[in-house]
């Protein structure tokens, strides 16, 4: 089954740079939008491809943030030039299943393309490091961060003080499957202790501090 790829950019270059790179890639279906007013059905994609920054004006803008965002959030796969915190952790928190900055290499972005299509999150280690000013992270690196849909529900009930056992417990699997899990998210990430995890996953709103 192909995945079909809204670009939507108002930039010329931006737009066909992304299609030509994404073009010889087996099982996509590619569509190039300049404007959202030109988005009949943004359900029909797999993937919607935008800056939420880049491609609007004020109404749009508002429109984006007001409507297609909490309807279509599952499909979004941001690239931006963004340094805003609090809009970026807007934006995740939101449901956008990717985020990358416009520094990410081509490699990036089709890790990004691939991750998203099979269900998961794709964050850029960048992106990562603006959310949770963790010590130990390069703010100049720029490599992908992919947890995958089970890594990210192990990392929510981490961080909600489930012990190894009640993970396992809760998502029917093994305490040697939720150690691994457990690895995994911090070499992704980075991170060294299960406490910079809690902090990780306050920062970005998986889960409530409250």
């Amino acid at each position: 089954m192909k995945q079909s790829i809204l670009i939507l950019d108002p930039q010329f270059l931006t737009r066909n740079g992304l299609f030509h790179l994404l073009y010889n890639i087996d099982g996509l279906e590619l569509d190039m939008k300049e404007k959202l007013e030109e988005v009949n059905d943004p359900s029909t994609y797999t993937i919607i491809i935008t800056d939420y920054l880049e491609p609007y004006t004020s109404k749009e803008k508002v429109d984006f943030r007001d409507k297609f965002l909490p309807n279509y959030a599952e499909k979004l796969l941001i690239i931006s030039s963004d340094t805003d915190k609090q809009r970026i952790k807007s934006i995740i928190t939101s449901g956008a299943k990717g985020y990358l900055t416009k520094d990410c290499d081509p490699d990036e972005i089709l890790s990004a393309v691939e991750m998203i299509s099979k269900g998961n999150r794709f964050y850029c280690n960048r992106v990562l490091e603006m959310l949770s000013h963790i010590d130990g992270n390069d703010p100049n690196n720029c490599e992908p961060a992919d947890l995958s849909k089970r890594e990210m529900e192990v990392l929510q009930l981490i961080a909600k003080g489930y012990r190894t056992a009640d993970i396992a417990e809760e998502l029917f699997i093994s305490i040697h499957t939720v150690n691994s899990h457990r690895k995994n998210i911090l070499k992704k990430l980075r991170l060294k202790t299960p406490t910079q995890l809690v902090a990780y996953a306050l920062e970005i709103g998986l889960v409530s501090s409250e």
